[in-house]
C-alpha cells in the first residue's frame, strides 16, 4: 500500500512541460534523486543544496535511517547540484528552470527489433514478440514497432545504426561479434538494449543493456544457493562422470565450495563406480541429493541405470537427484525416472504442455500465423512473448523509473520469468532468475521458486 501510494503522489507531483513562476508550489518538486550504494540523507541533500529536514520533510514515507540503494526521493527545491551553481539563468525575470522530469510512464512507446531473419528461429521469436506488442496495446498503449535484418555480422549491422535514434528500447541482437557495437550506440542514445540469447559476461559501462540468459557461473550460483537454502540437511552427493561439461563442471564446483564453505556434509562419487562406492558415498540414515558433473544424456542414462541397481539391493536409501535445463527435452521418455528419484531439474525456463494457458497461446499462434511452434526447448516464441511483455509492458506503465521499480512488477509468463540485477553501478543487468522443476514421488510436478 505504502508503494502504491508513493507512485500515486509522483504521478501527482511529477507534471512534464512545466514553466511555472516561483508562486507555483509545483516547481518546488521539480527533480527525484535514486539512492547509490553509501548515499546518506546528509550526501545527497548537500549533493541538492538543500538542508536534511527540508529532504526528510518532502519524503516522509521513507525510513529516516539508513537510505536504501535505489529508493527515489523527491527533491524538495528546483534546484541543480551544487557544482553547477553560478550559472546565469537565461530565463525571464520571476521564472524558474527546472530539471528534466523523470517520466514516471510512457503511453507512445517506440521499439525496435534487431535479428537476423533468415533463421527461422529467429522468426519465431520475433511472433512471439508481436503478439506480446498485441496484448500490451489493450491496454491502451500505443506501440510503434520497427523490425530490422541485421544479419550477423559487424559490418551488416553498421549501415543500420543511424536509423536507431528516438527508440525507448531495442530487441536483438543474438550475435556476440555484433553485441558491442550496438550497445555503445544505445549508450549515446540513452537507449535500453535488451539481449535474449547472449549468454556472456555483464558488460562493464553499459547500464541499459539486459542480459536475458544468465552464464552459467550466474545460474549455478543462484541455483546453490537455493539448494543449499531449502536442503542444507541432505547428504550432497557429487558424482564425476569422467566427461564432465561446461555447466556440470561449474555446477558441481560452485556446489563444492559452498558445502565446504558451510559445513555441509559432501561425499564424492566415480560414475563407474561398484556398488560399495555407492554405498560409502550415500548415507542410509539422511535424505541424499545426488548431482552429476555432466549434463549429457548419455552420463543421465548411466547414473538411472546404476541408482536402479543400487536401489535394489538397498531400498531403504532416500535419493534425490539433481540435474539440467537439457534433461527437459528426456521428460517424455525419462518422467517415470524422473518421479522414482524425487528429480530437482534447475532451470529460468519450464514450459508446461499441459496447462490451460499454454494451450491457448499455441492455439493463437498457429492460428495468426498458419503454424505450429516448433518443440525445441526453450519455445522461442513463448521465450519472444515473455520478455517483450515484460519490457514492453513494464516501460510503459514505470518509464524512466523501470530500473528502480521492475521489481514490482508482475509476471504471468507462459515460460520464462526475469530478476535482473546488476553487481555494480555502471554494470549491465542479467537475469539471474532460476527455479527448480520438481517431479514429486507422488507423480506430480511442481516449480519451486
Amino acid at each position: 500500500m505504502k508503494n502504491k501510494l508513493r507512485i500515486i503522489l509522483l504521478l501527482l507531483l511529477l507534471c512534464p512541460q512545466i514553466n511555472v513562476s516561483g508562486q507555483n508550489t509545483l516547481a518546488t518538486l521539480a527533480d527525484m534523486h535514486s539512492v547509490a550504494k553509501d548515499e546518506t540523507w546528509e550526501s545527497v541533500a548537500a549533493h541538492y543544496g538543500v538542508s536534511v529536514a527540508e529532504l526528510q520533510a518532502a519524503n516522509p514515507d521513507v525510513k529516516r535511517k539508513k537510505l536504501k540503494k535505489k529508493t527515489l526521493l523527491i527533491i524538495p527545491k528546483a534546484h541543480a547540484p551544487l557544482a553547477s551553481e553560478g550559472k546565469e539563468s537565461s530565463l525571464p525575470a520571476g521564472q524558474i528552470e527546472l530539471t528534466p522530469l523523470i517520466r514516471t510512464s510512457i503511453p507512445n512507446l517506440k521499439v525496435g527489433v534487431l535479428l537476423p531473419f533468415g533463421q527461422p528461429k529467429m522468426v519465431e521469436f520475433y511472433r512471439g514478440l508481436l503478439m506480446a506488442a498485441d496484448s500490451v496495446r489493450r491496454q491502451g498503449v500505443n506501440l510503434d514497432i520497427h523490425a530490422w535484418d541485421c544479419g550477423t555480422t559487424t559490418a551488416q549491422l553498421e549501415p543500420l545504426l543511424p536509423g536507431l535514434s528516438g527508440l525507448d528500447v531495442i530487441f536483438g541482437p543474438p550475435s556476440p561479434t555484433q553485441i558491442h557495437v550496438l550497445a555503445e550506440t544505445c549508450k549515446e542514445q540513452g537507449t535500453r538494449l535488451v539481449l535474449p540469447f547472449w549468454s556472456g559476461q555483464a558488460l562493464q559501462d553499459y547500464p541499459l543493456v539486459y542480459n536475458a540468459t544468465a552464464p552459467d557461473a550466474v545460474c549455478c550460483d543462484a541455483a546453490v544457493r537455493k539448494l543449499l537454502s531449502y536442503y542444507a540437511d541432505r547428504n550432497f552427493v557429487i558424482v564425476h562422470s569422467g566427461n564432465a561439461d561446461n555447466i556440470g563442471r561449474t555446477l558441481t564446483e560452485v556446489l563444492g565450495q559452498h558445502v565446504t564453505q558451510r559445513a555441509v556434509v559432501s561425499r564424492v562419487l566415480e560414475l563407474e563406480g561398484d556398488d560399495f562406492a555407492y554405498e560409502s558415498a550415500l548415507n542410509q540414515f539422511r535424505d541424499n541429493m545426488i548431482v552429476i558433473d555432466d549434463s549429457s544424456v548419455r552420463s543421465l542414462n548411466i547414473l538411472l541405470a546404476r541408482l536402479k541397481e543400487f536401489r535394489q539391493k538397498h531400498p531403504d536409501y532416500r535419493l534425490t537427484l539433481v540435474g539440467y535445463s537439457s534433461w527437459q527435452d528426456e521428460t517424455q521418455r525419462l518422467l517415470g525416472d524422473f518421479f522414482a528419484f524425487d528429480t530437482h531439474v534447475i532451470s529460468p525456463y519450464y514450459y508446461n504442455v499441459f496447462d490451460e494457458r499454454t494451450k491457448l497461446f499455441q492455439r493463437t499462434y498457429e492460428k495468426a500465423f498458419r503454424t505450429t511452434i516448433a518443440q525445441d526447448n526453450p519455445r522461442l516464441a513463448a521465450m519472444g512473448f515473455d520478455l517483450g511483455y515484460y519490457f514492453m509492458s513494464g516501460i510503459s506503465s514505470l518509464g524512466d523509473t523501470f530500473e528502480q521499480m521492475q521489481g514490482s512488477l508482475r509476471q504471468e509468463s507462459y515460460q520464462n520469468r526475469y530478476q535482473f540485477e546488476r553487481n555494480a553501478t555502471g554494470m549491465s543487468f542479467t537475469n539471474s532468475f532460476i527455479q527448480f522443476i520438481h517431479f514429486t514421488p507422488e507423480n506430480k510436478i511442481e516449480l519451486i521458486r
